[in-house]
């Protein structure tokens, strides 16, 4: 993971500042490849850090205490 230093806290960050966002915003916000983020949000979710919602075909993620 030495090349995506912090990408734990930085995607905590942008859910705590704009909750409910697709892998597709998230992805382009940190810069990183959609389908690797999807394995990562994943991860996130089995350690209950991020909860991820479906909402219609989306599936929106947000951070564990900022559930809707």
């Amino acid at each position: 993971m030495s090349n995506f230093p912090n990408l734990t806290e930085r995607i905590i960050r942008l859910l705590e500042k704009d909750p409910g966002q697709q892998i597709q915003q998230l992805a382009w916000e940190l810069k990183v490849i959609r389908t690797f983020l999807t394995g990562y949000l994943l991860a996130l979710e089995n350690d209950g850090k991020v909860k991820a919602k479906k909402i219609g075909l989306a599936k929106v993620y947000f951070r564990k205490n900022n559930e809707v």
